[in-house]
């Protein structure tokens, strides 16, 4: 009896990769370098299943656009992605999960030295990343608490790493955008950063992990949610490493990715069923989409 119980000890505490199973190619995850990503780039070293044949392979994109063309063809498994371009997403891939949100916070507004209330901004010009971002979302809610019409300035996409760069041409006046990139415009002295996410909307929800066929494959996706929850930990507790890793990314001096990490947090990343209903409700009274998904049709329990 001794032995049996010994035997079945071992059983159960065997990690999720003790099964025998075979995987014949790497599991592709698209990302952006930004701060947002940070748990997706922790999940990219760590060491592949020496039973099963698994392994992450991430997958580099300078712009979103390139990100869903990506999903859309199948050629990545998964990506941390907005969470309005996932919501679309959805809408037309139903082998889609939401699994998790992959930072809190971590956005910014950025405005050049021109600007001293936001009043400044109507005829200016503004970029966002997308026209389905969270950016956009809360450009939106800003205008609306500052009593300006989006009618009273111009809204332009831009990719996130040319934003400090068009701002320092003059091209723009403000952008909103995920770190480091708008630390990069503070310390290049074109902008400052003029409020954080979470002063506008402290509700706001940005990049969140999707895989596709999760539903298909309880072992893989098992192994893949340990790997998530582990990297978000490391992301959590926050130390040098992280911005080693980070660096790896990212061509950001310490001073811009030192400051940059004030701005976001890692804890808590499950996504509520009252946060989804409060942040669609925004996405849909701002005109942004005109029908997401439901809450369970979308969003995994892991």
């Amino acid at each position: 009896m001794k032995y049996k119980c010994i035997v079945l000890f071992i059983f159960l505490f065997l990690p999720a990769c003790a099964h025998e199973y075979e995987y014949n190619e790497a599991i592709r995850i698209a990302y952006l370098p930004i701060t947002h990503s940070m748990v997706v780039m922790l999940m990219g070293r760590q060491e592949p299943c020496e039973i099963h044949s698994f392994e992450i392979e991430l997958v580099r994109f300078t712009t979103w656009p390139d990100v869903v063309d990506a999903l859309r063809t199948g050629r990545v498994h998964g990506a941390s992605i907005l969470f309005e371009v996932a919501l679309q997403a959805r809408e037309t891939d139903d082998s889609l999960s939401l699994v998790s949100l992959t930072h809190r916070d971590g956005n910014v507004i950025v405005v050049d030295n021109s600007i001293e209330t936001y009043s400044d901004l109507i005829g200016r010009t503004v970029a966002i990343p997308h026209r389905l971002s969270p950016q956009h979302t809360l450009l939106q809610i800003l205008l609306e608490r500052e009593g300006i019409s989006p009618e009273d300035i111009d809204i332009i996409e831009i990719s996130p790493a040319e934003m400090p760069f068009t701002m320092a041409s003059g091209a723009i006046a403000a952008y909103l955008v995920a770190e480091p990139f708008g630390s990069v415009a503070e310390f290049a002295g074109v902008g400052r950063i003029m409020e954080t996410s979470d002063e506008i909307s402290p509700n706001s929800v940005c990049c969140v992990m999707i895989f596709r066929d999760m539903d298909n494959d309880p072992v893989l996706s098992d192994w893949l949610m340990r790997s998530f929850r582990e990297a978000a930990a490391e992301a959590y507790i926050g130390n040098e490493e992280i911005l080693r890793v980070f660096r790896q990314h990212s061509n950001a001096n310490d001073e811009v990715i030192r400051q940059s990490f004030e701005h976001i947090s890692f804890g808590n990343l499950n996504l509520s069923y009252e946060e989804f209903n409060i942040i669609t409700s925004q996405i849909l009274h701002h005109g942004i989409m005109e029908q997401v998904p439901g809450f369970n049709d979308f969003v995994r329990d892991w």
